[in-house]
């Protein structure tokens, strides 16, 4: 049976059950599919390599668009001209498919043509705040803290920038954390609640979630190493241009025109949208803290008309 899902702003029809976002109605934009891919590949390169060095995510260009590869685990083929994305699974559970497809190939596929951070967000002071920064730096942990303090999560994973607009669009109703921050700061039961405890606990009802584009008002550059107290430093420009770069999802690593147009599109958005470097003392224990420092100054940057 194939649905309509709302993810990214796009409306992506699937024949493979993706219970953590709703279904839509509406002509799909993308589809989704499982099956055997055609198609030649040219050079494969690296997206992500695993600690070691082997791969891990690789990718190949091909006539319409990519091929993205999990090594022993899948195969994803990225049509642009059909508007299809294909996977073939060697050995991936459901639960690891659609991990895949939703947090990694979806926002590789849409930064063919979009800008799309690395980033939790929530809807405060007047538009979203992005809070990027390396992994483990507490990017879905403060999501989640925000909306248990009772603000519209955007993402969890990424968020999609739409041009020249600064449109910011969230990604679908659903958070992840592990254990121990599911724990300390959800305040509630996950819905994988009989996963392993090595899995991330996901969270979606009882939250509120944006549904709508707005505009990106600041963003907040996690320090993942620990201080003394919260303290909130505002960056220059060339700081942020790095620290965007760094948290972007980018697919045409083997195009240096689109490498060339989305850096001087991160250089813009740096210089546009007003940047903090927020450091804490990374006790998960103290999650309020941060999420009532974080709201105290987008609320009063906001008053002071910032951004």
């Amino acid at each position: 049976m194939t649905r309509i899902y709302r993810v990214y702003g796009r409306r992506l029809a699937s024949r493979v059950e993706l219970p953590e976002i709703h279904s839509c109605d509406g002509p799909p934009d993308w589809h989704f599919t499982t099956g055997r891919l055609e198609g030649d590949s040219f050079t494969w390169f690296d997206i992500w390599p695993t600690g070691n060095g082997k791969p891990w995510v690789r990718a190949s260009r091909t006539l319409n668009g990519y091929r993205v590869r999990y090594e022993r685990r899948a195969h994803f083929l990225i049509d642009r001209l059909s508007r299809t994305i294909t996977c073939e699974p060697d050995d991936c559970p459901a639960p690891m498919m659609r991990h895949f497809l939703l947090d990694q190939v979806l926002p590789l596929t849409f930064s063919l043509d979009a800008v799309v951070l690395h980033a939790s967000s929530a809807a405060i002071g007047g538009g979203f705040a992005a809070f990027i920064g390396p992994g483990g730096a507490g990017k879905s942990t403060l999501a989640l803290a925000l909306g248990r303090a009772g603000y519209a999560i955007g993402s969890d994973d990424g968020l999609l920038l739409d041009g020249d607009s600064r449109l910011a669009t969230p990604s679908y109703p659903t958070v992840r954390v592990w254990h121990d921050s599911a724990t300390t700061v959800a305040g509630r039961r996950p819905m994988n609640h009989t996963a392993l405890p090595t899995a991330k606990r996901h969270y979606r009802d009882g939250f509120t979630y944006a549904t709508d584009a707005a505009p990106l008002r600041r963003l907040y550059v996690l320090d993942p190493e620990a201080a003394p107290s919260v303290r909130l430093e505002s960056m220059p420009p060339r700081e942020v241009t790095i620290a965007l770069v760094e948290q972007s999802y980018r697919l045409a690593l083997d195009d240096r025109g689109a490498l060339a147009r989305q850096l001087d599109e991160l250089a813009r958005l740096a210089r546009e949208v007003p940047a903090w470097r927020v450091s804490s003392p990374r006790r998960l224990e103290r999650w309020k803290e941060l999420a009532d420092a974080v709201v105290d100054h987008a609320e009063a940057t906001a008053a002071s008309g910032v951004a």
